[in-house]
C-alpha cells in the first residue's frame, strides 16, 4: 500500500503523476501559491538530500511504498537561515583572532591554513547573504544598515581581505596578524547588522 505524507499528514496523490519528478514539480507549483518550499524528502523513511537530482526525478512512483515530504513557510525558513548565519559571525571573528595568534607565533603553516579556511567561509557567507537579500525582496545596495547599506558593510570586509592578501604576498606577518585581529574580526561582527536588517524586513 502506497503512502504519501506532507508534514506528517496523509495526502491523496494525483493519478496522472507517473514519476517522482512529476510529483515534485506539482509540489513546487503548490508551494509557489502559498509561499512555502520543500525542505526535506524521505523515501521509505530514508532521508534523500539529493531529492532534486535527475536520477531520482525519473524514478516511477510505482516503485515507492512511502514518500514523506516536509514543507516550510519561506519566511520562516529565511528567518531561521538568517539566525544561523548571524550566530556564525562570532565564531568567524574568533577564528580570525586565532589565526592572528598563529601568525604572531610564527606557526606559518597552521596560520596560512587557518586564513585559507577563513577566507573560504567568508566567501560562502557572502553568497548566502546575497541570496538571502534576494529572498527577502531587497538588494544589498538598498538595504539600510544604520548609516550604511548592506553593500557597504560587506564591502568593508572585502577591503580588509584585499589588504590581507597583499600583506600575505609581501610576507608581512605582523601586518597580517594585526589585520586579522583589529580589522577583519570587527568587520565580521559588524556584518550582523545586515542580517538584523533582513530579519526586520521579514517581520513586515
Amino acid at each position: 500500500m502506497f503512502e504519501f505524507l506532507v508534514n506528517q499528514q496523509p495526502k491523496s496523490l494525483n493519478s496522472g503523476l507517473k514519476t517522482w519528478g512529476d510529483l515534485l514539480e506539482e509540489l513546487d507549483l503548490d508551494c509557489e501559491a502559498d509561499r512555502r518550499t520543500v525542505t526535506e524528502v524521505r523515501f521509505e523513511g530514508v532521508d534523500q538530500p539529493s531529492y532534486r537530482s535527475l536520477e531520482l526525478a525519473r524514478r516511477p512512483l510505482s516503485s515507492f511504498s512511502r514518500i514523506e515530504v516536509e514543507l516550510v513557510d519561506r519566511t520562516r525558513l529565511l528567518r531561521n537561515t538568517l539566525g544561523q548565519a548571524g550566530n556564525s559571525l562570532p565564531v568567524l571573528a574568533a577564528s580570525a583572532c586565532r589565526a592572528a595568534a598563529s601568525f604572531r607565533g610564527r606557526d606559518l603553516a597552521g596560520a596560512h591554513h587557518q586564513l585559507t579556511s577563513l577566507v573560504e567561509a567568508v566567501r560562502t557567507l557572502t553568497i548566502l547573504t546575497v541570496a538571502s537579500a534576494t529572498a527577502a525582496g531587497t538588494e544589498l545596495e538598498q538595504l539600510a544598515c544604520g548609516a550604511n547599506s548592506g553593500s557597504d558593510v560587506l564591502g568593508s570586509v572585502g577591503v580588509v581581505l584585499d589588504s590581507l592578501a597583499q600583506w600575505q604576498q609581501g610576507r608581512d606577518w605582523t601586518a597580517v596578524a594585526d589585520g586579522l585581529e583589529y580589522d577583519l574580526a570587527p568587520a565580521l561582527l559588524e556584518w550582523g547588522v545586515v542580517f538584523d536588517a533582513m530579519q526586520d524586513r521579514c517581520a513586515v
